[in-house]
């Protein structure tokens, strides 16, 4: 498989800005906002503000660990060819006054004339607009959604070439919405779009094969195509990265290497990342590094990002890196728990039944648990059986 993805794509609608170039590290202060924002000035922060720690190595975004010597293997052929079609359909392109003329109404919210101009240009056979008529029956813009509609237009854009109708054509396949599920047929479209630059459909793939979804299971290859996303500057495969060095998965472990990944997504304001940094710090138990694991729990948190509340009540719970306070606690875990966070439930649930930061209440406590046992998470149920909480 030739790997042809262009630096400079990213996925439509999303746009990534780096830090800006530093003159001398002495002159400038880094810090976040409640909001996680990041911020570069030459002035000191406000005292609000949540200053970043100091950039760990490989620093963010870091090096590259090593050179690629090697393009990732491809799948069988008889893996990666979908079915041929017969009739294949003439390609025509719409006027790009027309698509941008669409997209403005669509940021305007007017939907209908989203519509009207689109639905035109997809019936002519224009993938673009055919891949954007999908998006609107998706999500209902305008319409009633229909995934079965959206999934035979992302078809007709994604044969038609489009990348990101392969990429979402791939991800509809995938999850079984709209089409019959078939994960071999979702990573032939992941691979068409991942090798026109869709940084999504890199990390789409590079987790297929981290999984053995649709194809064999090949960690290392999972791994080169998470770093092709994530040298992009894409959070999501850089937090993937990150992870992958953390554990060791596909990769030699390095919690450097790892630290700078999730750096580099965590100051885009990615959560996910800045839950995975900060359970980094956290790790290594000293008091400097609890105060920074702290910092990036409260950046996700300020989010609404439920693991980062989570992360952060269960601190204040037990007193690590903050003064416990059982009342905060309580409070996070609520934050979490009704977005329906299970382990916050269950451990609001615990709250309320040892009465710390809130009223003592069997009922409420069997109440908690119950939300998470009916949200399918096999430990609250494990723990409801072993120690029934109603009266």
């Amino acid at each position: 498989m030739r790997i042809t993805a262009t630096l400079a794509a990213v996925l439509a609608g999303i746009a990534l800005v780096g830090p800006p170039e530093r003159a001398g590290a002495q002159e400038v202060y880094r810090w976040y906002d409640r909001d996680g924002n990041v911020h570069y000035t030459q002035q000191p922060p406000p005292p609000n503000a949540l200053r970043a720690p100091p950039p760990p190595a490989p620093g963010a975004p870091p090096s590259p660990p090593e050179p690629e010597t090697a393009e990732p293997a491809a799948p069988s052929a008889t893996e990666r060819t979908p079915p041929a079609e017969t009739h294949p359909a003439p390609r025509v392109t719409a006027d790009p006054a027309e698509l941008a003329r669409a997209l403005e109404a669509y940021r305007r919210g007017d939907y209908a004339t989203a519509m009207d101009i689109i639905r035109p240009l997809a019936e002519k056979g224009d993938a673009t607009a055919q891949s954007r008529l999908a998006g609107l029956l998706e999500r209902g813009a305008g319409v009633e959604p229909d995934v079965v509609e959206a999934a035979r237009w992302y078809r007709k854009g994604a044969e038609g070439g489009d990348p990101i109708a392969q990429d979402n054509l791939g991800s509809m396949l995938s999850e079984g919405r709209g089409v019959a599920r078939d994960e071999a047929e979702a990573v032939v479209w992941w691979e068409r779009a991942a090798e026109r630059g869709v940084t999504a459909a890199q990390v789409k793939l590079g987790s297929a094969y981290a999984e053995g979804a649709g194809v064999p299971k090949d960690e290392a290859l999972a791994v080169q195509w998470w770093r092709h996303a994530a040298r992009q500057g894409f959070p999501p495969a850089q937090d993937r990265l990150g992870f992958a060095y953390e554990h060791g998965t596909g990769v030699g472990r390095s919690d450097a290497d790892a630290m700078g990944w999730y750096l580099a997504a965590a100051e885009q304001g990615f959560a996910r990342a800045q839950v995975n940094l900060g359970n980094l710090y956290r790790k290594r138990r000293k008091p400097e590094d609890l105060a920074e694991a702290i910092r990036w729990y409260r950046v996700a948190a300020a989010q609404g990002y439920p693991p980062g509340q989570h992360s952060l009540a269960e601190a204040y719970a037990l007193g690590v890196g903050v003064k416990q306070d059982y009342v905060e606690a309580a409070r996070l875990y609520r934050q979490a728990a009704e977005q329906g966070f299970t382990p916050s439930q269950m451990a609001l649930a615990g709250m309320y039944l040892r009465g710390e930061g809130v009223l003592r209440s069997r009922d409420e406590a069997d109440r908690w648990m119950q939300r998470a046992v009916d949200a399918g998470d096999p430990r609250a149920r494990e723990a409801l059986d072993s120690t029934p909480l109603s009266r």
